[in-house]
């Protein structure tokens, strides 16, 4: 089966416009994130320094009847998943952590975050996992992977669509030979 060039325009224009959220999402976070704000900026953190850690075993009625006491909201999954030897519970929007501080300090610590934090937080895959053939995914890591396979389809359609270049093949080579060996150098002078 030929594909015309206007299937292509139709697949590159439909494409484009289903994944600009996702474009303008990854775009703007990756963006911020080069200049150090992180998925806690503008997030709401409280913390409460406690006197000693709960009894092993009892870690979860500990951290709730602690945020109760200090008049917090309890996380709508009181499950506790341990992160990075920490437990913790809740999700990415309202996160509740029981951590040691640098001096060994017991500390439980609340994190709300508002829609940057969030954002930034599904450009870096996080948030609930659904598993699917042995891999966990969230919800958006399936935007996420369809936004990352049309990149390619853009590029290639665009092509297409322009017939690579009629009689400015030669400037169009070197162009994207120029864009190869910068983009490799760049990789290499940043490890």
């Amino acid at each position: 089966m030929k594909l015309h060039r206007k299937l292509w325009m139709q697949i590159h224009l439909y494409l484009s416009l289903f994944f600009l959220p996702a474009a303008l999402i990854y775009a703007i976070t990756g963006v911020f994130y080069i200049f150090e704000i992180r998925q806690n900026s503008g997030a709401n953190i409280i913390e409460i320094k406690l006197d000693s850690m709960p009894q092993k075993g009892d870690e979860k009625e500990f951290i709730i009847t602690t945020l109760q006491e200090h008049q917090l909201k309890v996380p709508k999954d009181t499950t506790l998943h341990s992160m990075k030897g920490n437990l913790t519970m809740g999700d990415i929007k309202y996160g509740v952590s029981l951590i040691k501080d640098k001096d060994g300090t017991p500390i439980i610590r609340t994190i709300d975050r508002g829609l940057y934090g969030i954002l930034m937080l599904m450009h870096k895959s996080t948030g609930t996992k659904y598993e699917l053939g042995g891999f966990k995914f969230s919800f958006f890591d399936f935007i996420a992977i369809g936004f990352g396979i049309s990149m390619l389809l853009f590029y290639l359609s665009g092509l297409i669509i322009t017939s690579f270049c009629k009689g400015k093949r030669k400037a169009a080579f070197g162009v994207l030979g120029a864009g190869f060996i910068i983009t490799t150098l760049a990789v290499y002078l940043s490890i």
